[in-house]
């Protein structure tokens, strides 16, 4: 009856810990999904995160963005390029960047409050250009587009 007994403790206890070995699995799964699935940039955040961006142009609207949206595109030495912006923010700040395709600082512009603006410069190297736009806690929209005229055209 002893041995019986011990063998029903044994069994139940086995059981409760496969459930819990189970259950921690389970939870460290699901863990490495949520925080561990946003690449390189693990502090990404996007609330109510809609829009486009395709072409010239990237269009948000947000609850909340932390991150970066990018867009590349390519040009010529020479060629003169016209970024138009137009940021509304609730709340944090918006940066938007232009780099090189040697991977160098073009253009820079920081926002923490409603602005729009346009400006224009020419490029000094061929090859691809990338738009950054990064958000810290913001709220609000962004709208960004640019026109790349060729010497040409200019």
């Amino acid at each position: 009856m002893v041995v019986l007994v011990s063998k029903e403790v044994a069994k139940v206890r086995k059981q409760k810990f496969t459930r819990g070995i189970f259950a921690l699995l389970l939870l460290g799964m699901i863990l490495l999904f949520v925080f561990g699935c946003k690449g390189s940039d693990s502090s990404s955040v996007r609330i109510g995160f809609v829009g486009s961006n395709y072409s010239n142009h990237m269009d948000y609207e947000f609850s909340t963005f932390t991150g970066t949206e990018s867009n590349k595109f390519k040009a010529q030495k020479g060629d003169l390029i016209k970024p138009t912006y137009d940021v509304t923010l609730t709340k944090g700040k918006i940066t938007i960047e232009l780099i090189s395709p040697t991977k160098e600082l073009v253009w820079k512009k920081d926002i923490q409050q409603n602005e729009q603006g346009m400006t224009e410069f020419v490029l000094e190297e061929s090859g691809w250009y990338t738009f950054l736009v990064t958000g810290k806690a913001a709220g609000g929209s962004f709208y960004l587009s640019w026109d790349v005229m060729s010497k040409a055209e200019k």
